[in-house]
């Protein structure tokens, strides 16, 4: 169904007449233009705001309603782009209206109004509809801007008085303002800066001295579980780690080290939903697969300079394998035995007894034996592009069922003379 298009006067106004093409050779406009414009900005506003209201609500489906909404936040974001770009202010104080502008100013700023009142109209309205991943438009990020850097050295401030370490105190500020900063601007989404508000928020009251069942300080224990995935902070908590993994006076007290640190990172709280780059791996699945990697490689190292007997066996191919050799990996095997559990279909509540049954008897597409206490850890560590990975790989599963019980349809269809009722 089509859907309607609310803001094309405004559109039409700011893109046509209002724009810098039009009025190339006009200093400024005439008193009668400003106040015809003005006009039909204040009546546009109040229009739209009752249509938005009650077309949304008029369309039975929520897809259409979601459309609706982003088709039109995503517009209004676009003309408060133009129009910041018509300004070109050096910051947020010169967008505010001041008694020397001339007319022409004065109605880019009164149009600048009216759209930054209509989309925190539909953000507090329509939050259910509203688009946290579209970018954040030219005029919120000024103000974010400005109210930035007094913010990230109050904090940083606070984190130093507060004892922290002055590596990550440093680290921390700067990867913030990184995601703000001008040339990031258009990565600037509402979704990242609700997460960065949120992270902020938690170092203004983080408490040094609070007793947490970790092994770890509390402000590094804050930022994994707020999965704050930056490459410095991983960086910063690596180098920590292999530290004191180097201070072993043998493999053995290397190893006892890294496993110790893979229990206690595996045992982390994460909050659900957070992350600062959701495209890139959490800072504990990237840390926990780090030290895995390097306790094999160890452990490998113990056993060079001895040599087994190889048996040889009759025949080719897999005949005399034990276990069952996937083409799933680790990641994938445990978000599959995790979907069971949480589906029904596997029943048993001791989630490790089921880690150590898989591991002993199942293969992984990349390694021939699998630690139970990593597939284990992976169960509740799982990343979007393993949870693509595996419905790409249960969609081929259910396509040859598919294809199976249409198989079987031509087969009975056959069987029972041609009568199609017999289907």
């Amino acid at each position: 169904m089509p859907l309607h298009y609310e803001l094309e006067v405004l559109d039409d106004l700011i893109s046509g007449s209002l724009h810098p093409k039009k009025l190339l050779y006009e200093s400024t406009i005439t008193d009668p233009q400003f106040e015809n414009w003005n006009s039909i900005l204040l009546h546009e506003k109040e229009t739209i705001r009752k249509r938005l209201k009650k077309t949304t609500y008029s369309f039975s489906k929520e897809n259409h309603r979601i459309i609706y909404i982003q088709q039109h936040q995503s517009v209004i974001t676009r003309l408060i782009n133009i129009l910041v770009d018509f300004l070109m202010p050096k910051d947020i104080q010169a967008l505010d209206e001041m008694d020397e502008d001339v007319n022409l100013v004065r109605i880019y700023k009164r149009s600048l109004t009216v759209l930054n009142e209509l989309l925190v109209f539909m953000e507090d309205e329509f939050r259910h509809y509203f688009n946290e991943d579209e970018r954040i438009p030219a005029n919120q990020f000024l103000i974010i801007e400005h109210e930035l850097k007094p913010r990230l050295v109050k904090i940083k401030k606070y984190l130093i008085k507060e004892g922290h370490d002055p590596i990550l105190v440093d680290l921390i500020p700067e990867t913030i303002s990184e995601h703000c900063c001008f040339k990031n601007f258009k990565g600037l989404t509402y979704r990242k800066y609700s997460y960065l508000k949120t992270v902020m928020n938690a170092l203004e009251k983080v408490n040094p001295d609070e007793i947490l069942a970790s092994h770890y300080p509390t402000l590094p224990a804050l930022l994994v579980y707020l999965n704050f995935n930056a490459t410095a902070f991983k960086n910063y908590l690596v180098k920590l780690i292999h530290s004191e993994i180097n201070a072993g006076a043998s493999i053995e007290d290397k190893i006892e080290t890294m496993s110790f640190h893979h229990k206690e990172i595996s045992q982390l709280s994460i909050k659900p939903g957070m992350s600062l780059s959701p495209a890139m791996p959490s800072v504990q699945l990237d840390l926990v697969t780090w030290l895995f990697t390097e306790m094999s490689h160890l452990e490998k190292k113990q056993t060079l300079g001895i040599v087994a007997p190889i048996q040889f066996k009759d025949g080719s191919g897999l005949d005399g394998e034990k276990g069952i050799y996937s083409q799933l990996s680790v990641e994938e095997l445990a978000l599959f035995m995790k979907s069971l559990k949480e589906t029904g279909l596997v029943k048993n509540k001791n989630m490790k007894q089921v880690a150590r049954c898989v591991a002993e008897d199942w293969h992984s597409k990349q390694k021939e034996h699998i630690s139970w206490q990593y597939l284990y850890n992976s169960m509740s560590t799982y990343e979007m592009n393993t949870i693509s990975s595996l419905d790409s790989k249960l969609m081929d599963m259910v396509n040859w069922l598919r294809k199976m019980r249409g198989g079987l349809k031509i087969i009975l269809f056959f069987f029972s003379g041609g009568q199609a009722d017999f289907l």
